[in-house]
């Protein structure tokens, strides 16, 4: 009998789950594998990402590529219209249910509900399922397998451990944790609702991204009426997400031409290549000639750009955020063809243009935004500088490029850290100290890009890992999507390497 450890409880961990219950039980495996599920929540399904209560907090993808099943991907779209659709509340946007943006909380009661449907379906089947509320913080790999240790000191032992740990906190501003008006991370909500209980004048938000922009949604949601900072190095928010993206013609930035680089070089593509070939095909859309230096966006009024944003949301998008969704499928398979110095390269020269018109925010969402600025209550600082605590007066001073600014209450909303050793999560730490993971250079952990196996002195053959803790070496990895894709992979490594051990 092998063991499967599955570490979290979240989407990953829900995906992964029911994928190998379908393996097991299609292949005739069911009295030799048994799975231990540990979730530190107390239900499956919801995670940190999906168990928000807040009704800002959005899916930032429509519905019908949010399908927890690898092959099915307008699963969850179905699933919504069958529950009410687009008369519920948690439903925003124009249009049908397959281009609707949901609260959190509703994708988090599909997946608690999927996750109940399948263990009911192994009792059922005879497959032993012993899921346990537990926050595993150890583990060390031996001979006979995989040691695992809870948090209360408990160990168990099993064959394969999968991790599945979700969204990782920042380490970051750890000297302002002893202060009582500073929040290390967003979510959950309830400590900064907590702090609106009380008299707080001006919050200070650090970062401008996804993550702050939920912050904001909590301040409001919650009746908050004072004045919002949004402080970032860069001072890039989000592009808005359309309704419906316009149609847009690849050419040049297509695997065809990516792998005919590589034949005629006989080398892979490199980032200035690939630049080239976007910028080709924005203008071949655009029917004109760009001035691609007048769309850095760093530094710039984003009260203006949002404005601008929310404007071309409403008729279908620009070419260059529509041409950067139109690579959703492609752009993990280039990445994935690049070298590691061309991936840091990538990241340092043209990372956060593409991450904000590739992972945009919802026009509903950003439509709220915009409201707050025309009424001055929200403000997107570039230029960060410093962070200090005044301790005489109580306050926080931010310095920027343009002057100092004071907050009452100051969250940190930076987003989940790219490299291991950032990652404020203990199990990270215990095993990137024994190298059982290896750090890649280009953010989170070494791995097997086509089994999605952990490559590290001490790993084993049988630790596996979906999600952040892979961001460097692929792409698109806090996309559900994308990780339905990989558990396929997965999952066939795993039963693969279980029926090879039968037989030998």
């Amino acid at each position: 009998m092998k063991n499967i450890a599955i570490i979290g409880g979240g989407a990953c961990g829900v995906s992964v789950f029911i994928e190998l219950f379908l393996k097991i039980t299609s292949m005739d495996l069911t009295g030799k594998v048994s799975i231990t599920w540990f979730e530190k929540n107390k239900d499956l399904g919801y995670g940190l990402a999906f168990g928000t209560r807040e009704e800002g907090h959005l899916l930032n993808t429509q519905a019908d590529l949010m399908g927890i099943y690898a092959d099915e991907p307008d699963h969850f779209a179905e699933w919504l219209k069958v529950h009410g659709g687009k008369k519920r509340e948690e439903v925003k946007g124009q249009g049908s249910e397959e281009n609707a943006y949901t609260a959190r909380i509703l994708y988090g009661h599909y997946l608690a509900e999927q996750a109940k449907k399948y263990l009911k379906k192994s009792e059922k089947v005879g497959l032993r399922v012993n899921a346990i509320h537990a926050e595993i913080i150890d583990f060390d790999h031996t001979a006979a397998g995989y040691i695992l240790k809870d948090h209360a000191g408990k160990q168990y032992e099993c064959d394969f451990t999968i991790l599945c740990l979700g969204t990782p906190k920042p380490n970051t501003y750890k000297e302002f944790l002893k202060y009582e008006l500073y929040i290390d991370f967003p979510w959950p909500s309830e400590p900064i609702v907590r702090k609106l209980e009380t008299d707080i004048g001006h919050v200070g938000v650090l970062g401008c991204s996804l993550s702050a922009i939920d912050t904001v949604m909590t301040l409001e949601d919650h009746g908050y009426k004072g004045k919002i900072l949004l402080f970032s190095p860069d001072g890039l928010m989000p592009r808005v997400q359309p309704a419906g993206h316009n149609e847009v013609e690849r050419k040049h930035l297509t695997i065809k031409n990516v792998h005919q680089y590589k034949r005629k070089f006989l080398k892979r593509i490199n980032t200035k290549a690939l630049f080239r070939m976007y910028r080709k095909d924005v203008e071949h859309n655009l029917g004109k000639k760009v001035n691609w230096k007048s769309l850095n966006r760093i530094g710039k009024d984003a009260f203006k750009l949002l404005k601008k944003d929310v404007e071309e949301a409403g008729t279908g998008g620009d070419a260059l955020m529509n041409l950067a969704y139109s690579l959703r499928y492609d752009a993990s398979k280039i990445w994935m063809g690049m070298s590691t110095d061309e991936k840091v390269k990538f990241m340092k020269w043209l990372g956060p243009h593409w991450a904000i018109n590739r992972h945009g925010m919802p026009l509903y969402n950003a439509k709220r935004l915009l409201h707050l600025m025309e009424n001055n209550t929200l403000k997107v600082v570039p230029f960060l500088q410093e962070v200090k605590y005044n301790g005489r007066e109580g306050k926080f001073s931010i310095r920027c490029a343009d002057r100092e600014y004071q907050v009452d209450l100051l969250i940190n909303a930076t987003g989940s850290p790219s490299k291991l050793e950032e990652m404020n999560t203990e199990l990270v730490g215990n095993i990137l100290k024994k190298d059982i993971i290896k750090p890649y250079p280009a953010g989170g952990a070494v791995v097997n890009e086509r089994t999605m196996q952990l490559m590290a002195k001490n790993a084993g053959d049988g630790l596996f890992a979906l999600g952040h803790l892979v961001n460097g070496q692929l792409m698109d990895v806090n996309a559900i999507w994308f990780n339905v894709k990989t558990v396929k992979l997965l999952s066939q490594e795993v039963i693969f390497k279980i029926q090879q051990d039968a037989v030998s």
